[in-house]
């Protein structure tokens, strides 16, 4: 057994469910218990911070599907959706901010149909879901296995010809389709909603993931309002199939911050009626005895470690580290994430050495760490940000020090050329994505705010700002 060989290769979730799918079935952390409160009906929001593991939760969840009779998945990323093809497939305006709730919901109602298809006790089960499942692939519905498909499927020329056929068909209209126009999906919407309270009873579950939202942010702010109308749609569909007891559900992964930036009134109540937080930091205090230093001893494991993690972190680490815990040393320099974990320990193989390692060992591992952490916290303001700013944050903030006020702050972005008028604004996005936290005293001690730490933490721009432990290195300031 050598250290060098636990796999820290890789930090994505998809990479790992093609090239490592041992990691996802043998080592994913159950945190809370969430592949089982997924399975709640009320239960379909699931968010966290970049790099808390919701697309290894998705990975799991399709894992768990292939070797479960009667448990279907699909996972749809939507890195590269077309945001903008959601007008064209509209016929008129929806119900809610932008117009697209309706054609969301006609959007998953199809793709969770297509998920039906591959149930053969349903495809066998009669007359009803054979003429749904049809009609819907005759038109052409079911042969797209992702959202990105169907929209830009739907959103072609002839639309409207396939919507009048299809719901003729699925209404049993005689009329000849050229001759019943369709003027909003929401019509189809109500033909599938009623064909479907047709079907058998449903008892297996079928699960529809979306993944990659984080990605609606590399095109700016724009499409915030689309992706208000896409939960509104869920909770619509969700709430559909569960008063006809079908065990089906859309279930959507949202990164924190673009969570923050969904114009809806109604997302806190969401959040806490509908959704489940990844949060990985140990508020005991218990760091040996969390399900983020469970993702290392689960790695360890499979390459045939058989000391639980409390050990093994003795015989590969000092005790202390710059005379503080080497534990608390190592877990300062992250955002007490998997991703960010992994990372650390991927930068010890770099190394080239065998535990136990030294100080030394330590501070050349978090050397090329820290170049990883910078890029990743680079990438987690995109579109939250000016352009302008994100590119300049790491020079900024090795120039203005790990420590520094709001007016310093806002002096250095003026000489920048930068708008120092929307400093406070960008402060507070680099303390929800945790390059900086806040610091004051009281009685005498230092006291920190971070992120990471407290998800309700607010940045104060009345008290001095501090930059992140693991950037410390990228930015030349330790």
């Amino acid at each position: 057994m050598k250290f060098s060989e636990i796999n820290f290769e890789y930090t994505d979730a998809q990479e790992e469910r093609i090239h490592s799918p041992e990691l996802i079935e043998s080592a994913y952390v159950d945190i809370n218990s969430i592949t089982e409160e997924i399975f709640k009906p009320n239960k379909y929001l699931i968010h966290g911070p970049k790099g808390a593991g919701k697309s290894a939760l998705a990975s799991k969840l399709k894992s768990i599907s292939e070797s479960n009779w009667d448990f279907f998945c699909d996972v749809d990323d939507l890195e590269e959706f077309e945001f903008n093809l959601l007008k064209k497939t509209s016929g008129v305006s929806g119900e809610k901010i932008g117009g697209s709730v309706t054609v969301w919901k006609l959007l998953l109602y199809i793709r969770v149909v297509s998920l039906y298809s591959s149930n053969e006790f349903l495809c066998d089960s009669g007359n009803s879901a054979k003429a749904l499942f049809n009609d819907l692939r005759k038109y052409g519905f079911l042969a797209s296995k992702s959202l990105i498909n169907v929209v830009q499927e739907t959103s072609r020329k002839g639309l409207y010809s396939k919507f009048s056929s299809t719901l003729a068909s699925l209404e049993s209209k005689k009329e000849k389709s050229q001759d019943f126009k369709v003027k909003d999906p929401a019509e189809l919407v109500q033909a599938i909603e009623h064909s479907l309270t047709e079907l058998p009873p449903i008892e297996s579950s079928h699960f529809l993931v979306i993944d990659g939202l984080d990605y609606l942010l590399r095109n700016g702010r724009n499409f915030a309002g689309y992706l208000a109308d896409l939960i509104a749609a869920v909770r619509q569909v969700n709430n559909f199939f569960s008063a006809n007891r079908n065990n089906s559900k859309v279930i959507v992964l949202f990164r924190d911050e673009v969570l923050e930036i969904v114009p809806d009134p109604n997302l806190t109540k969401r959040a806490n009626d509908n959704g489940i937080a990844l949060d990985w930091y140990d508020k005991e205090g218990r760091a040996f005895d969390s399900y983020l230093l469970e993702v290392i001893e689960n790695r360890a494991h499979l390459s045939g470690f058989n000391k639980d993690i409390r050990y093994l972190w003795k015989d590969w680490f000092p005790a202390e580290i710059a005379g503080k815990d080497s534990i608390l040393f190592v877990l300062d320099s992250t955002r007490y994430l998997p991703r960010d974990l992994i990372s650390f320990f991927r930068a010890m193989q770099s190394v080239k050495k065998e535990p136990p390692f030294t100080d030394q060992d330590v501070f050349s591992a978090l050397n090329s760490y820290s170049e990883w952490f910078a890029s990743e916290l680079s990438d987690a303001i995109v579109g939250l940000v000016d352009e302008d700013v994100r590119s300049n944050i790491e020079g900024i903030l090795s120039e203005i020090g790990p420590r520094f006020d709001t007016e310093t702050f806002r002096e250095i972005l003026d000489e920048y050329g930068l708008d120092e008028e929307h400093a406070e604004k960008i402060l507070s996005v680099l303390f929800s994505t945790s390059w900086i936290g806040n610091v004051w005293k009281k009685y005498d001690r230092p006291r920190y705010a971070w992120k990471h730490r407290r998800k309700k933490a607010v940045f104060s721009p009345r008290k001095k700002s501090v930059v992140h432990n693991g950037l410390l290195k990228a930015l030349n300031l330790r």
